[in-house]
């Protein structure tokens, strides 16, 4: 059981598991608020409640930070692996042994090639996602800034 804390001491990253927990479980408000007197937080409903609310703003505002940073590498990691079985395609093609084999392969780099067209096509479409989950994160904290 955790020490019984005063509000100064209490920061959100002190009751943040128990928080996370109560999310977890999806307890109600006041299920999550006897579980943090249980634990020795003792808070009114409505402090709770605002943890609640910047514990949540937090996860948002990380998953938009992930996002931003990592869609840029996942793009290129998925056309260098079409570029990659594309060229081992041309591998087998060279190995191939009957002209239906052959033919198989061929078909496959078609496929290929035109799944690489497809995901290049896209890159638009994923910058105006990058747009928008950098304007979601710049709203966010913009809110944070607000009293």
């Amino acid at each position: 059981m955790a020490k019984k804390s005063t509000k100064q001491e209490r920061t959100l990253s002190d009751v943040a598991p128990i928080i996370k927990l109560a999310l977890v479980q999806r307890l109600t408000d006041e299920d999550a608020h006897e579980l943090l007197a249980k634990h020795g937080y003792e808070m009114s409903l409505r402090t709770y409640q605002r943890y609640k609310k910047e514990y949540k703003d937090g996860t948002t505002a990380r998953f938009l930070e992930i996002a931003k940073c990592e869609w840029a590498n996942e793009h290129l990691t998925i056309i260098d692996t079409i570029a990659k079985t594309i060229q081992e395609y041309w591998r087998l093609y060279e190995e191939a042994e009957n002209p239906t084999e052959a033919k198989h392969i061929l078909d496959s780099i078609r496929a290929s090639q035109h799944d690489l067209t497809l995901f290049y096509n896209e890159t638009p479409l994923m910058e105006k996602i990058k747009q928008a989950l950098e304007s979601k994160l710049e709203d966010l904290q913009n809110a944070k800034k607000l009293p």
